[in-house]
């Protein structure tokens, strides 16, 4: 019983698969592993072979920075080189452009255009084109820090036909290396239009705030903030002349009343000189020497003589004259005091005032009364050299009296007109300043304006001239000569590690759904006891023939896939000299 249970033991350390289990499987199903391998293979190279080949036409285009430095003239185009690109290609790859293309150059059959919608074949173009940046990195100047910075990008287009592929791909390129140009032309100048029309627009509103101006200043004539000083400086010099005038119409009246009282006195005739050579006198000189004549004759006489009555008339009659007189020159007294008098109200007051007024009114009555009196010489010619000198001089102060009212009167009225202009002013220059303020405002955004709008034009002549950021091809597309798609040898060497595996596998799987029962461990496993003896395969001689003949097949076999293996390294992979060389070189021999 224990001799039982130790063999189990051993056949269960013996049950586990070893690497000669895994040899002799494959030994023993090697016609299987051959064929699927054989298989696989077969199909693999079919696929390689028979799958279309794809060529790639290539361009690079160079983003040139613009010739003239920036600090000197300064684009108006501020996007990034990588933005513009994918904006270019947005425009170029619309479905218009693209089924240009493909007519132009038929890329696509009658069938396969018939088969397929705009939109599919748009995007099978779209996916055959592909764009990539090439970066570098470079400091920024203003910074001064290292940053990736595009500096070219390629362009790619693939297909079946090389010539074709060739032509597409120069059609692209061309497409947007004439797109920038149109892009950044049209760009500048569409800022410069822009900054043109604004300054149009501000332009006409300076004038219309000029014409606005002009009218303000038409209708504040006098009142404008800049003439306040000299409006200030006028009511200064007119209040000072009134003052000198005041003085001098009160000295011209003074002298007006002095010489109308002495021209009251004077006699307008001459002194008559009788033949006999004697004088007559005036009414004052008569007076006296009547009233020395009654005196004499008084003292010899008696009241009611005649000479005496004819006397005493006579001084009645020469009394009343001189009266006359004395009442005028009282009325020239008045007439002086009551100017004196008005010349102080109108200090005081002004010329509208109650007392003022009444105050002229009475001077002009007493003027009145006293050309009145002197009007009783008018029938007169008169002849007295005394009077026509008084006379003259009363005209004189006259005149100058009223051309000093007619001054006093036209300065008032000035000094009224500034004084208005002086009191207006302050509203007028809150106004004024309000218009100046919105005019310089929009004059400092009309220079702004104009700054940029002639920047605006340097930067469209920049781009005009093509000084500016560029697209320039440093390498055009070129006929492939060699396929990108399929990679022929890796489709093969995958169709050999697949063919292995898969035969293996299928090996394998045989294996495990066979029930037969091969070498020792198969036997323990099953009965669980070890067999008794173990005798190997004895081979035949007609076996051992039979077997060379399969390893001398096999062997020209390996030859025959070796000798094919490179040469479809030499055509598909890499030239035999050219791999020599490369071997050579790594190994330091050459």
């Amino acid at each position: 019983m224990n001799k039982q249970a130790a063999m189990l033991d051993f056949a269960e350390e013996e049950s586990g698969v070893s690497l000669s289990d895994y040899i002799n499987l494959l030994r023993r199903r090697k016609k299987i592993v051959a064929l699927v391998f054989s298989a696989i293979l077969v199909l693999t190279v079919i696929v390689a072979f028979m799958w279309p080949p794809t060529y790639q036409s290539e361009a690079i285009i160079l983003i040139e920075e613009q010739q003239i430095p920036s600090n000197l003239v300064q684009t108006t185009i501020t996007s990034y080189a990588q933005q513009r690109i994918e904006v270019i290609r947005q425009r170029i790859m619309t479905i218009n452009n693209i089924m240009g293309i493909v007519e132009q150059f038929e890329l696509y059959t009658e069938r396969e255009l018939k088969s397929k919608t705009r939109t599919e074949i748009a995007n099978d173009f779209r996916e055959a084109v592909t764009i990539e940046p090439i970066s570098a990195d470079v400091v920024d100047p203003q910074s001064g820090r290292p940053r990736e910075a595009v500096i070219a990008f390629s362009l790619a287009f693939v297909g079946e036909v090389p010539s074709r592929v060739q032509k597409v791909a120069n059609e692209i390129t061309s497409l947007y290396l004439e797109e920038n140009l149109k892009e950044r032309s049209a760009q500048t100048k569409n800022t410069t239009s822009f900054l043109a029309s604004e300054a149009d627009a501000l332009s006409a509103t300076l004038s219309n705030l000029d014409q606005k101006i002009a009218v303000f200043k038409d209708n504040n004539e006098g009142a404008l903030p800049e003439l306040q000083g000299f409006n200030r400086g006028v009511v200064d010099r007119i209040e000072t002349q009134l003052v000198d005038l005041s003085f001098q119409l009160k000295e011209l009246r003074k002298s007006e009343t002095q010489i109308e009282a002495e021209l009251l006195i004077q006699s307008p005739t001459a002194p008559v000189v009788l033949p006999t050579g004697e004088t007559v006198l005036g009414d004052g000189d008569r007076l006296k020497a009547m009233e020395s004549e009654f005196r004499q004759k008084s003292a010899i006489y008696r009241e009611d003589h005649p000479d005496l009555v004819r006397l005493k008339r006579s001084i009645n009659d020469l009394l009343m004259e001189v009266g006359a007189a004395d009442k005028f020159e009282d009325s020239a007294k008045q007439l002086q005091t009551e100017r004196d008098r008005l010349e102080g109200l109108e200090a005081k007051y002004t010329v509208d005032h109650p007392e003022i007024i009444a105050s002229k009114r009475i001077v002009k009555q007493l003027q009145e009364s006293l050309s009145d009196a002197i009007k009783v010489d008018v029938a007169v010619n008169p002849d007295n050299p005394a009077y026509i000198f008084l006379k003259t001089r009363l005209n004189s102060v006259r005149e100058d009296l009223r051309a000093s009212e007619v001054k006093s009167l036209d300065l008032r009225s000035k000094l009224e007109k500034h004084e208005v202009y002086l009191s207006r002013s302050s509203q007028v220059e809150k106004e004024f300043r309000e218009l100046l303020r919105e005019l310089n405002s929009t004059q400092r955004k009309y220079d702004e304006i104009r700054a940029k709008q002639m920047t605006a034009e340097l930067a469209q002549s920049l781009e005009s001239k093509q000084k500016g950021e560029r697209f320039t091809l440093i390498q055009p597309p070129e006929l492939p000569r060699e396929p990108i798609s399929p990679n022929r040898p890796v489709i093969v060497i995958l169709g050999l590690f697949l063919g292995l595996f898969g035969g293996i596998a299928v090996a394998i799987l045989y294996e495990t759904l066979d029930g037969a029962i091969y070498g020792v461990d198969a036997i323990i496993s099953a009965t669980g006891a070890p067999p008794l003896v173990s005798i190997l395969y004895m081979e035949t001689v007609v076996e051992a023939d039979a077997h060379n003949k399969k390893r001398w097949y096999l062997l020209g076999a390996l030859v025959v896939a070796g000798v094919f293996f490179v040469i479809f390294f030499h055509v598909y992979i890499k030239p035999l000299d050219v791999m020599w060389f490369i071997l050579m070189r790594k190994l330091g021999l050459s």
